[in-house]
């Protein structure tokens, strides 16, 4: 019988914007660092986290330079002395020889499988943003370079939460956790704890999850954006 755990909550903040971002290119496993912008924006949601008085026991992070960079930049806005940890698991779905292509030409792939033109016509057609994304690995130009289907990327992500929960929970009041993570990794995630996207993840975007002492996930909210807007930031 698993150990009953007190509650947890997780402020799980995408990635600021990259290099890749800005020249709207594949990036997945790739790492490229933080534009001026994507530093910007961390550090306006940092500000507002301190504003609001929030305080994290802990502080994690994916394995690459957007995700170190984006955390750190965070806590140092936050005046917070935590040290941020990595995981494996919280990197971003790999998208195998899609990578450092430019994005539209993984996306046009994905439309061509689904039989439309764009998103909009995708979703007014029953789809979802999920179902695009899972045909990028099927349309993988080199299988050579592996990538990640929809439920791998899902599982690895949700696997590593429940580590943290684990690990960090305790009786009494939910702590709060700070997790800094990937678009479509993070969509992954909110999609299989029930919520609806209609648009990617943005850079910054916040979500805040909750699991509660029987180890169930639910979403209190997903893609925030005016965090960055609270701490002064006026893209």
């Amino acid at each position: 019988m698993t150990e009953t755990k007190g509650p947890i909550e997780i402020y799980l903040v995408r990635h600021g914007e990259t290099w890749f971002n800005k020249l709207d290119r594949v990036q997945g496993w790739c790492g490229t660092p933080l534009t001026p912008k994507g530093f910007a924006v961390a550090e306006a949601i940092g500000r507002a986290f301190a504003s609001a008085g929030i305080d994290f026991r802990a502080a994690y992070c994916g394995d690459m330079l957007r995700h170190h960079e984006t955390m750190a930049t965070l806590l140092r806005a936050m005046g917070s002395s935590l040290e941020p940890i990595s995981r494996f698991g919280l990197r971003e779905m790999s998208f195998g020889a899609w990578e450092g292509m430019p994005n539209n030409l993984m996306w046009e792939a994905a439309y061509r499988v689904l039989g439309v033109s764009s998103t909009q016509e995708a979703l007014g057609k029953g789809f979802t943003l999920i179902d695009i994304f899972d045909v990028f690995s099927r349309t993988n130009p080199d299988t050579d370079y592996p990538s990640d289907n929809v439920r791998q990327a899902a599982d690895r992500a949700l696997s590593t939460l429940d580590e943290i929960a684990d690990d960090e929970a305790g009786p009494g009041a939910a702590p709060r956790i700070l997790v800094v993570s990937s678009g479509v990794t993070i969509a992954c995630i909110l999609h299989r704890l029930g919520a609806e996207l209609r648009t990617p993840v943005h850079n910054g975007g916040v979500s805040r999850l909750l699991r509660d002492d029987d180890r169930a996930w639910t979403v209190l909210g997903h893609d925030d954006v005016s965090w960055a807007e609270r701490g002064g930031w006026q893209g």
